[in-house]
């Protein structure tokens, strides 16, 4: 499975943001494509500690079998599935200091490995190994950017 922290997915996923512009249209979803960057830089943010989001029933229930389906198993995310409050974007932001600033996030992963993950339990998914967290960040990513066709 495609992983953050390995050179060459790391490196696609920035090729693909840079063909990102502020207008692209979006494919599904309520997300300008700023929004989507700033949303898209919270889960980094959790990993490393930046950004805390607590567990609550909801994820204690299914946590566990929605990271055998979408982490351990690889099946897709689906469009418009719900997410925790801390991560939307509603605001309107600068397109390119948010495209810079997740270029950058992107570019740590890739650069510091799995040594990034500074957290061992997701507050969704539950007690999560770094590689998992590097798959979990590639796929978030490839979502978002499916979302708006780069």
């Amino acid at each position: 499975m495609k992983n953050i922290f390995n050179k060459e997915n790391n490196q696609e996923l920035l090729t693909r943001l840079d063909l990102l512009q502020e207008k692209s249209p979006k494919q599904w979803g309520k997300m300008n494509a700023s929004q989507m960057l700033v949303h898209c830089q919270k889960p980094l943010e959790v990993a490393d500690n930046q950004l805390v989001v607590k567990r609550n029933l909801i994820s204690f229930l299914f946590g566990g079998i929605m990271k055998k389906k979408l982490i351990i198993n690889g099946e897709p995310f689906k469009r418009d599935l719900p997410t925790a409050k801390e991560f939307i974007a509603k605001d309107d932001y600068d397109f390119e200091k948010e495209k810079a600033a997740l270029r950058d996030r992107i570019t740590a992963l890739g650069s510091k490995g799995t040594s990034a993950i500074q957290i061992k339990t997701h507050p969704f998914f539950g007690d999560m190994t770094p590689e998992q967290w590097g798959i979990l960040f590639y796929k978030h990513l490839d979502h978002h950017f499916q979302q708006f066709g780069v």
